[in-house]
């Protein structure tokens, strides 16, 4: 897994627009897309399949944060 998608979850957790813009997502598909586009603005490189890993081991904590 990319350090890229760690860091850029701890910008998030640090920047409620982000999360925000983030819980707009309709769906997980849209979640995943939204992530890597948001991370490329921010200047972060990572693929949807990487942050689809992510999110498979960081589950709990994730729908923490965006529930």
């Amino acid at each position: 897994m990319s350090k890229q998608i760690k860091q850029f979850h701890q910008l998030i957790s640090q920047n409620p627009t982000l999360v925000e813009k983030l819980k707009s997502a309709s769906n997980r598909e849209d979640f995943v897309e939204l992530t890597v586009q948001l991370g490329a603005e921010y200047g972060y490189s990572f693929t949807s399949t990487e942050v689809e890993v992510y999110i498979n081991q960081n589950m709990l904590i994730l729908m923490r944060q965006f529930a």
